[in-house]
């Protein structure tokens, strides 16, 4: 198995970010730069960490292709949520990695 690399955000992508209506600040698209395109699983165990997390960063989350794109969340965004959207990065490279470890069975006993 090829050794894996954690995904990281490298940027956020101002020129794409925007807010979907100029009247509302709450209502807007936030792009952010990732250093790799993650595998399914990887994207599932984020996503869920983010829904599961309170907070102002938004309402959805996606990929698109090496693209993390937060909808719903502040037209401002500031450091506090940078720091929090980090480290629902960091959480899902730590339960990916977990994921790709190998199951020990040699405890078990055969059935039969």
């Amino acid at each position: 198995m090829n050794e894996w690399e954690d995904i990281t955000i490298t940027r956020h992508d101002r020129e794409r970010s925007h807010a979907l209506r100029p009247d509302d600040v709450e209502l807007s698209r936030q792009v952010f730069a990732l250093s790799d395109l993650p595998q399914q699983r990887w994207l599932e165990v984020f996503i869920a960490a983010f829904v599961g997390s309170p907070g102002r960063l938004g309402r959805q989350a996606e990929i698109r292709e090496q693209a993390m794109i937060v909808w719903g969340g502040p037209k401002i965004f500031d450091k506090h949520d940078a720091n929090h959207l980090k480290k629902l990065v960091a959480y899902a490279n730590e339960k990916y990695r977990e994921l790709l470890q190998p199951v020990d069975l040699s405890g078990l006993d055969a059935v039969g």
